[in-house]
């Protein structure tokens, strides 16, 4: 009997300290918006040879709940050479957070970064973690009038296929739109 009350005891203590500590502000980061797995992969193949490499790249794009309020973007890069003899001599993808007016407006890059991942698809046929290519955010926007996005495109230029650079325009970010977070002191 007496261990049944003081293990109400210490249960009705606890529950006491709970309903009286104060509770954080319910702000969170808008999820990520992201392209579908499979929306941005190309496969490609070296001269004279029928083996696939494929490369798929994923873009992101959130609001984060920072003391900024940036808007952030990334691409993520995968890959899977599976044709040992192929290479690239150049493999660039530049990166943009992009915003417009409207749902409908026209695209405007508000940041971007371009990154060379040459070196790290030619050293392994499927690197452990993506490689990552985020811009980074100059200043923060609290206009809801904005939809965001996140866009990129690839420069590419297969090893002795005698065509080189090529472009891939890469289907960029669903579009976002977060009305202003209220800033709590």
């Amino acid at each position: 009997m007496r261990r049944r009350i003081g293990s109400l005891a210490a249960a009705g203590a606890v529950a006491v300290g709970c309903a009286v500590l104060p509770s954080a502000p319910a702000q969170a980061a808008t999820p990520p918006a992201c392209t579908t797995n499979g929306e941005n992969v190309k496969v490609f193949t070296a001269p004279e040879s029928s083996i696939p490499n494929r490369v798929d790249v994923t873009l992101c794009g959130w609001r984060a709940v920072d003391p900024d309020m940036q808007m952030n973007g990334f691409a993520d890069v995968d890959w899977l050479l599976d044709d040992p003899d192929f290479q690239f001599t150049r493999f660039h993808i530049e990166t943009r957070v992009e915003r417009r007016v409207g749902s409908s407006g026209r695209d405007v890059a508000v940041n971007t970064r371009t990154c060379n991942f040459t070196k790290e698809i030619n050293s392994s046929a499927k690197p452990r973690y993506p490689e990552r290519c985020a811009p980074t955010w100059p200043e923060p926007s609290e206009d809801a009038r904005y939809w965001w996005s996140t866009d990129a495109t690839v420069t590419y230029d297969i090893e002795g296929d005698g065509k080189g650079a090529m472009t891939w325009e890469l289907a960029g970010s669903p579009l976002f739109n977060t009305p202003p977070l209220l800033r709590t002191s």
